[in-house]
């Protein structure tokens, strides 16, 4: 087995790397008195199911799946029947190796890879003329697509920019067939451009065409077209436009977003900013007539965003038809001398501008820890994951939900209101990067599902909280928790819910995945049930 190292996962432009202060009180916080109330569980969202309870009940541990030296990344585990047989199987993306197991701990098949992988594997039809589900992983600088039974396909492994940290899938051509879009750590440079997103055929592993799009001339940019690498699932997948075919949403490490048809055109920017005809040249500072001119009138003062770990997503949060694009950025000041202002969440139209109401980001300030990777060792800062759900069907729109760098979950809706936060920690050394979303109970009502990691051992939780963030269940998780979200899906085929839990691991004999079993909780309800919000891993929650 082959793992390079960590590397500097947070570039920022070339500043030097600060490790995050150590220490800290290590009990999570109990009252909410200084930061909001959890409210009443919301009203049923979902239908209900058989046996429907509004006690949900505590995970049972049922399996955990034991392997030898692979670490987790950020790779949440995949669920499914891959080769139509009726039996379930779990897919677990490590450092080094690709494996599926069935729910009792018994491994199917195994591939062992040059490298991490770093993003959650795609699962789909993704070679239609080839029986079962394929699945799809990006491992250092390459894309490798395995078929039901693990063997390699024909034409793989695509190999591009290392490191390739997104992978999505999504039909961008319009031809009835997924494609496979991936975003590197490492820009592509040629012809004054630079190049972050790739785009391939399944069936084939060629290039699709305009990509890659900016170097290419495909995309059309000028030279206001400002792309540097994405270090962290920054990529969507969805149709932003409406013309049927899936666009490409790209965060990076700037103040600048990347967005991109299927044939790599990019989107205009709105004649609103100033000497910028492209989308990818709009800087993201929070005051909008400052976004507008392009610069900050005090760079000391004036926020902006920060998208190098943003996983962003496509979703009609205000509920007129037309999705928009929802990321969550850090925050710092235009001068770059001040990051630890906490995060921001925005919602845009596809020109750049910003939904009605949301004309500065919401922005969480407070700020306990998670910019930083753990130096030394293999556990990286958080991931700025925003899920976005029908939570609460009273409010008008989607909510969004995700951590802060301040210790605690943030919901708020779509008018921008926080609808309540929780506190999971105190220690700047606990983190967590995204939550899952799904009713555990049948009573139409989701849970909010997340776990914490941590370079220490045994500081690490999985947590349960209703839709009005009230603590229901929280269970200890070995060694140094799970930097993956977690998974929820039938992963035993008993009809009920599970919820399986990728571990970071890594030793000898240790468990790489643990199964806890939730008895009488259906499928009826699963609105952001793993990492990215689906098994393709696309972030994208299509308009109703």
């Amino acid at each position: 087995m082959h793992i390079r190292g960590l590397g500097i996962r947070r570039r920022l432009f070339c500043l030097t790397l600060v490790a995050s202060a150590c220490g800290g009180a290590s009990d999570r916080p109990r009252d909410f008195a200084d930061a909001g109330q959890p409210i009443e569980t919301p009203s049923p969202s979902c239908t209900s199911g058989p046996g429907a309870s509004e006690t949900v009940l505590a995970p049972t541990l049922a399996t955990t799946i034991v392997d030898s030296f692979h670490e987790n990344w950020l790779a949440s585990p995949s669920v499914a029947d891959l080769d139509g047989d009726g039996s379930i199987e779990i897919v677990l993306a490590r450092a080094g190796r690709l494996s599926a197991w069935h729910a009792d701990g018994s491994e199917l098949w195994h591939a062992d890879l040059d490298g991490r992988i770093w993003a959650s594997p795609v699962v789909a039809d993704l070679l239609p003329d080839e029986a079962g589900l394929e699945v799809a992983v990006s491992s250092r600088d390459a894309i490798l697509l395995f078929d039901a039974k693990g063997a390699l396909s024909p034409g793989y492994p695509f190999t591009w920019q290392d490191e390739l940290r997104s992978l999505a899938a999504g039909d961008i051509d319009g031809d009835g067939r997924l494609e496979l879009v991936a975003v590197t750590t490492s820009p592509l440079e040629g012809n004054g451009q630079r190049d972050i997103i790739i785009a391939i055929e399944t069936e084939n592993a060629k290039l699709v065409d305009g990509f890659p799009a900016n170097t290419s001339g495909s995309s059309g940019c000028d030279d206001a077209c400002y792309v540097t690498g994405g270090y962290d699932q920054n990529v969507a997948v969805g149709d932003v436009n409406g013309d049927g075919k899936a666009d490409i949403f790209a965060t990076q490490d700037n103040a600048y977003l990347s967005l991109h048809e299927g044939n790599g055109a990019a989107f205009p920017a709105a004649s609103i900013f100033e000497g910028r005809q492209f989308f990818p040249g709009i800087r993201f500072l929070h005051d909008y007539a400052e976004a507008q001119q392009g610069y900050a009138d005090d760079e000391d003062t004036a926020n902006q965003a920060h998208f190098t770990n943003s996983a962003p997503a496509i979703a009609d949060i205000d509920d007129d038809g037309v999705p928009d694009l929802v990321v969550l950025a850090s925050v710092q000041n235009a001068a770059q001398s001040d990051r630890e202002r906490g995060v921001g969440l925005w919602a845009l139209h596809n020109d750049g501008t910003r939904l009605a109401g949301w004309e500065e980001p919401f922005h969480a300030a407070g700020f306990l820890s998670g910019l930083w990777d753990f130096e030394g060792t293999n556990v990286v800062a958080a991931t700025n994951q925003v899920s976005v759900v029908n939570l609460d069907p009273d409010r008008p729109g989607l909510e969004m939900i995700f951590a802060g760098f301040d210790g605690r979950i943030h919901a708020v809706d779509a008018q921008k209101q926080e609808m309540w936060n929780y506190g999971y920690t105190n220690d700047d050394r606990v983190l967590t990067t995204g939550v899952a979303v799904a009713d555990l109970s049948n009573d139409g009502r989701p849970e909010i599902i997340f776990a914490s990691y941590s370079p220490d051992d045994d500081k690490s939780q999985l947590f349960i909280l209703s839709g009005g963030g009230q603590e229901l269940h929280t269970i200890a998780l070995p060694d140094r928790g799970a930097m993956a979200v977690p998974t929820i899906a039938d992963a035993d085929g008993d009809g009920s819910l599970d919820i399986v839990v990728a571990l970071k691991g890594g030793g000898d004999g240790q468990a790489q995945a643990l199964v806890y079993s939730m008895a009488g909780a259906g499928d009826l309800c699963l609105l952001w049930p793993t990492g990215r919000g689906n098994l393709l891993r696309n972030g994208f929650v299509a308009p109703k």
